[in-house]
């Protein structure tokens, strides 16, 4: 008999009862205090105070516009085989990975507000480039945080429907979240440690500089993290939410040049405020060469209004960056959602110095 699931409101309302007893509990380790996580390079958890200061003294934005769809007429292929990889750009943090006849979705979003509630919060300003009922058959679903822009509790309810058997993998402390919208298959993380997704293909969890909340009290009970898919055809990384620690370098000096790295761009301004755990594009583009990222993909902007920052500033922000700092405009693009980019295989040279050095 198939188990009846709560709806997601109530999934939502109870988590938010739980606050701050809603968590990850475990032994500590050199970045989780028996209680709560923290980055690499400690940062300042913003208080009540700043958060109201930001709200009151808002910078003046040219209002956003909705956005007319885009990429639909370029469906992605149902799978991609061998060394080959394909990405397509849905919206925000929502990524289509395609390679070694692998599905792989990241921090799904098709909801109309990153919100606990469709009545309120931010809206969305431009439609997902893939419509859900529009996807290839799913194998793993990449969660990297439980903020609702990336951990969209109506989304994964959508998925589960429709991808049963779908492994979901995430950080230490959501499991329980996601399980409620219907997935059996789901497994935590800690920074650093692998899963092999098939013979060719292991998933890596990596340390972000961000944070973690979702209902009041509960900041830092669950871990954030990026993912690093390792192959012959070289590094992957989809990094989720971060700002500009040192967790680049240590990926960097883990894996080696990459072949394709997703850099957030949006959400930055006013920079006092978000700068410890937002990247706005000049830092993004210092995370590029810290990477050595062969081909770069900017994500996390012009979905939904999160920040000051006008609509379009990010990637007009990139190309002035990207100018600024000697990087060539085609090594770090960013893209409309919809588009599909097949990544060009690592060069040979960056693959044999990173065959040399590990």
């Amino acid at each position: 008999m198939t188990r009846a699931l709560r709806p997601t409101w109530l999934i939502e309302l109870l988590n938010l009862l739980r606050g701050a007893d809603a968590g990850y509990q475990g032994p500590p380790s050199d970045h989780f205090d028996g209680r709560r996580f923290h980055n690499l390079q400690p940062t300042d958890r913003k208080t009540l105070r700043q958060v109201l200061r930001w709200r009151m003294n808002r910078e003046k934005q040219v209002p956003w516009a909705l956005q007319a769809p885009a990429g639909r007429d370029n469906p992605p292929p149902a799978r991609v085989q061998g060394e080959d990889l394909h990405v397509t750009y849905i919206n925000h943090a929502t990524l289509l990975i395609q390679q070694h006849g692998l599905n792989i979705l990241t921090d799904p979003l098709w909801s109309e507000r990153a919100s606990p509630f469709p009545f309120l919060g931010p809206r969305r300003y431009h439609a997902p480039g893939v419509a859900l009922d529009d996807l290839p058959a799913i194998d793993v679903i990449l969660v990297s945080h439980n903020h609702y822009d990336h951990l969209d509790l109506d989304s994964l309810r959508r998925l589960a429907e429709r991808f049963p058997v779908a492994t979901v993998v995430t950080g230490l402390g959501n499991g329980a979240l996601i399980r409620a919208c219907g997935f059996s298959r789901v497994v935590e993380l800690d920074w650093w440690q692998p899963l092999a997704l098939s013979p060719a293909l292991t998933l890596h969890a990596v340390p972000a500089q961000h944070w973690s909340s979702r209902s009041h009290g509960d900041a830092n009970r669950t871990l954030w993290l990026g993912f690093v898919l390792t192959s012959a055809g070289g590094p992957v990384l989809f990094p989720g939410d971060s700002g500009l620690g040192p967790e680049f370098a240590l990926i960097h000096e883990r894996f080696g040049p990459l072949r394709f790295a997703a850099l957030p761009i949006g959400a930055y301004a006013p920079r006092w405020f978000m700068r410890d755990n937002h990247m706005d594009p000049d830092d993004a583009v210092q995370a590029h060469q810290q990477l050595q990222s062969h081909c770069s993909m900017a994500i996390h902007f012009g979905t939904f209004n999160l920040s000051d920052e006008d609509q379009f500033a990010p990637p007009e922000a990139l190309a002035a960056a990207l100018e600024a700092r000697g990087v060539a405009a085609d090594r770090f693009r960013a893209p409309q959602p919809g588009e599909r980019w097949q990544v060009p295989p690592l060069p040979l040279a960056a693959a044999e110095v990173d065959a040399a050095a590990s």
